[in-house]
C-alpha cells in the first residue's frame, strides 16, 4: 500500500489524483497533465493593487489572487495546489506561450489580436481607463491632455486609445508601479491606467485625484495556451460555478473595502443574473 507521504511515487498517483481532483463538480475534467503535476501555475499581477500585489507578509494578495486560489481549490482539495508567477503587461502572453504558466489571471483584456495568440476563458471582469493627476493640475478631461505627458504601461490596450483620442505625449512604463513612480517624480503630467488601480492609488495618495470620465471599456478573461481546449473547457465550468455563486463581486467587495466604489461594479461583473460577452475594445468611442 502507498505511504501517504510518498506523493511522487508512481504507484500512488491514481489514488492521489482521484483524491485531489474535483471531477464531479464540473462537466469537463481537469487535464490529466495538470492533475498529475498536482498544481496549477497561474500568472498573476504583483504590482497592481487592489487586483494583485505583494502583501506586507511577502505573499501575493488582491482579488485576482483570491480568484486564482478559488480556481486552484476547484482542481485540488489539498494545500499546495496553486503556484504563482509574477507577470506584467508586456510578458504575460509570452509566459503563457512558453509554458511557464498554465493560465494568466492578470487584468488580461480580450482583443482580436490577442485571441489569435492565446485562448481566453469566458469573461470574468470589465475594466475601464481612468486618469490620475495631481490635485492642483489643470487637467479635467482627456481633451486637456494636448501637449501633456501621459504615462501608461507597456503592452496594455489603452496606449492605442490614448493615441487615437488625445493629443498627449505618451510614454510607457514596465509596470503600474513604474507608471506611478513617473507620475510622483513629476516626469508625467498624468497617469492613465485601469480604473481600479487608479482608484486605489488616489485612495493612498491624497495629493492626487481622478480626472475625466471612465473610457475605453474592455472585457477581461483568463488566458490559456492556444489550442488547450481541455483546460479552457474545465476553466469555463469553474467560472460558471463562481458566477452562479456571485463569487466575483464578493471577492472584489471584500478586497476594496469601500462599499460605494464596489457598488459601481455591481451591475457589470459576472453574477447569477449577468453574463459578460467579449466586445472588441478597438471600437471604443473617444470621450471627453
Amino acid at each position: 500500500m502507498c505511504h501517504p507521504t510518498l506523493r511522487k511515487a508512481t504507484a500512488c498517483l491514481p489514488i492521489l489524483i482521484s483524491a485531489l481532483v474535483a471531477y464531479p463538480a464540473y462537466s469537463a475534467a481537469l487535464p490529466s497533465a495538470i492533475a498529475t503535476a498536482g498544481h496549477l501555475t497561474i500568472g498573476i499581477n504583483c504590482s497592481y493593487p487592489p487586483a494583485g500585489y505583494v502583501g506586507l507578509d511577502g505573499q501575493p494578495a488582491g482579488y485576482e489572487i483570491t480568484l486564482a486560489k478559488r480556481i486552484a481549490k476547484a482542481a485540488f482539495s489539498g494545500a499546495g495546489g496553486l503556484q504563482t508567477q509574477c507577470v506584467n503587461d508586456s510578458n504575460r502572453i509570452a509566459f503563457l506561450q512558453s509554458g511557464k504558466v498554465d493560465m494568466v489571471l492578470a487584468a488580461l483584456a480580450w482583443t482580436p489580436a490577442r485571441a489569435e495568440q492565446i485562448d481566453f476563458s469566458d469573461p470574468i471582469w470589465v475594466s475601464n481607463l481612468q486618469l490620475v493627476v495631481k490635485k492642483d493640475s489643470p487637467i479635467k478631461s482627456y481633451k486637456d491632455l494636448a501637449g501633456k505627458t501621459v504615462v501608461t504601461t507597456t503592452g496594455n490596450i489603452y496606449e492605442a486609445w490614448l493615441a487615437k483620442c488625445t493629443k498627449a505625449d505618451i510614454v510607457t512604463a514596465q509596470s503600474p508601479a513604474d507608471s506611478a513612480n513617473l507620475l510622483t517624480q513629476g516626469r508625467a503630467d498624468a497617469m492613465a491606467y485601469i480604473d481600479v488601480y487608479s482608484f486605489n492609488f488616489v485612495k493612498h495618495h491624497p495629493e492626487y485625484r481622478l480626472a475625466g470620465n471612465l473610457a475605453s471599456p474592455a472585457i477581461q478573461g483568463i488566458g490559456v495556451r492556444k489550442g488547450n481546449a481541455e483546460l479552457t473547457a474545465w476553466l469555463n465550468g469553474v467560472i460558471a460555478d463562481m458566477r452562479a455563486n456571485d463569487v466575483f463581486y464578493d471577492v472584489f467587495k471584500d478586497e476594496v473595502a469601500d462599499s460605494a466604489f464596489a457598488a459601481k461594479y455591481r451591475p457589470v461583473v459576472p453574477s447569477p443574473n449577468h453574463k459578460l460577452a467579449y466586445v472588441n475594445p478597438a471600437i471604443a468611442a473617444c470621450t471627453e
